[in-house]
């Protein structure tokens, strides 16, 4: 099987003995190229038709067709195939009427001398690139098809969002808007966008032609009565320069994904409503229980009051821990930007541990939802002052590259075989302990689509790392 590097020239001359000479110095000068010859335009045509030829170099000078002729006729139905007139006639005659037939090259034949190395050069400069523009556009077409059939629209715009340069026909499916109306205005997709969202779609355009990447959910009146939520992502494509060329994007229906989470946070709220009922009926006898248990050991001192003083105390946390588990940390409520020196301070003061001291290195800006956050930081700490010392000391600061940020102490720490199941829920090592305190950490900080993990501290103490999503 030959090479798929090989090249294939037709060469087309009357003259026999300048078929075999240049023919002999093509192929001694490249072993690329295999030649074909033919002494006349029309048996030309025959083996052009009959094999596969990558390109032609044709004499201008025969008795029954010229070279010109022969191009006209190739050109018909061969629009792209690399076409070179040699011949030892040249005039600007010659070489306009070329041009208009559409030549690819046009060489004079010396008298004498080897002119294969700069025919070579040519044949295998012009069939490399009609190769490469052939994989180009399989490509494309490739590309168009699977595009054409996506759920999704997948577009490409100018910088400043004036130009349309690609869309496919996801678009429509999801806005309502044919394509031809969105190619004679590019951004008349903005039309179809719920009035209170323009704003935030509109401001996420700029950022992105600012050349920041961009992710915006949005709602989208479609056909004017059916509304359905929206997705987009934007990447600018910047130059070497750092100048943004181009903005490329998808677009995907989310209705679906939204109507689960609200199906959820439905759900939630049902759970919610019913743990709240159950704890307070549970919280009525037990703050009978724990006020006549002190109005006896008022009057009498006992152990085993203070043993069921102590167990009221127990219960009543359980039950406290219990109602924040039942909120699901998985979901979070509404985020905002917040400095995390600010909200580690807030938790650590929300303790309580007036033995304790809180030494903050380092501060980021954090997207969560601070209550949430604060009262994962919070059980952290808590943990440190119950299973560690009530004078513990702890360091609060930011990863490397703001990968994330931590706490640490300078407690015993938690040996490694013990790691892996510290945020299970109900585990515990402390005989007082519920087992739900970190069980909600992971909980609050997986429901920021955030990764905690325990290690030792420079101390030996443990070192609780939260990573957060880029």
């Amino acid at each position: 099987m030959a090479d798929s590097r090989d090249i294939a020239v037709l060469y087309v001359n009357d003259n026999a003995e300048l078929l075999e000479l240049v023919s002999r110095q093509l192929t001694n000068d490249s072993d690329r190229l295999s030649v074909v010859t033919a002494e006349s335009a029309d048996r030309g045509r025959e083996i052009l038709d009959s094999e596969t030829i990558d390109c032609i170099l044709s004499d201008y000078h025969m008795p029954d067709r010229t070279g010109i002729d022969f191009l006209r006729g190739v050109r018909e139905d061969y629009p792209d195939i690399p076409f070179l007139l040699f011949t030892e006639t040249g005039n600007e005659t010659v070489a306009s009427e070329g041009i208009e037939a559409g030549v690819t090259d046009y060489v004079i034949q010396e008298t004498i001398g080897n002119q294969a190395p700069l025919l070579v050069d040519k044949i295998v400069t012009y069939v490399e690139h009609r190769r490469s523009q052939q994989v180009i556009k399989e490509t494309n077409k490739q590309l168009r098809e699977i595009v054409g059939v996506a759920d999704q629209a997948f577009w490409v715009f100018s910088p400043d969002w004036s130009e349309l340069r690609f869309i496919n026909d996801g678009h429509e499916a999801i806005f309502g808007q044919s394509i031809e109306n969105i190619r004679a205005d590019p951004q008349s997709f903005l039309d179809q966008v719920h009035p209170g969202d323009i704003d935030r779609v509109t401001l996420a355009m700029e950022r992105a032609s600012a050349g920041k990447s961009q992710l915006v959910q949005y709602r989208i009146n479609k056909s004017g009565t059916v509304e359905i939520w929206a997705e987009s992502r934007c990447k600018p494509v910047t130059n070497q320069s750092g100048n943004v060329v181009s903005l490329v994007g998808i677009t995907r229906d989310i209705t679906d994904r939204k109507m689960n989470q609200q199906e959820l946070v439905e759900k939630i709220d049902q759970l919610e409503e019913f743990t709240s009922t159950v704890a307070h009926d549970l919280r009525n006898p037990l703050n009978v229980a724990d006020g006549n248990i002190r109005m006896a050991a008022m009057e009498y001192e006992s152990r085993q009051l203070e043993t069921a003083l102590a167990a009221v105390s127990r219960m009543d946390t359980l039950i406290e821990e219990l109602l924040t588990l039942a909120k699901d940390g998985e979901l979070i409520g509404d985020r905002n930007h917040i400095e995390f020196a600010e909200v580690v301070t807030t938790s650590y003061e929300n303790v309580r541990a007036p033995g304790s001291s809180l030494e903050v290195t380092g501060s980021m800006l954090l997207d969560c939802d601070s209550a949430r956050l604060s009262q994962a930081f919070e059980n952290i700490i808590r943990n440190a002052v119950e299973h560690g010392s009530s004078d513990a000391s702890l360091t609060a600061g930011v990863l490397s590259e703001e990968r994330g940020v931590y706490i640490e102490d300078d407690g015993p720490g938690i040996s490694a075989a013990k790691r892996d199941r510290i945020f299970d829920k109900g585990y515990t090592t402390h005989k007082d302990g519920s087992g739900f305190g970190l069980a909600i950490v992971d909980r609050i900080i997986s429901g920021h689509s955030w990764e905690i993990d325990v290690t030792e501290g420079e101390t030996g103490g443990a070192r609780f790392e939260v990573r957060v999503a880029d």
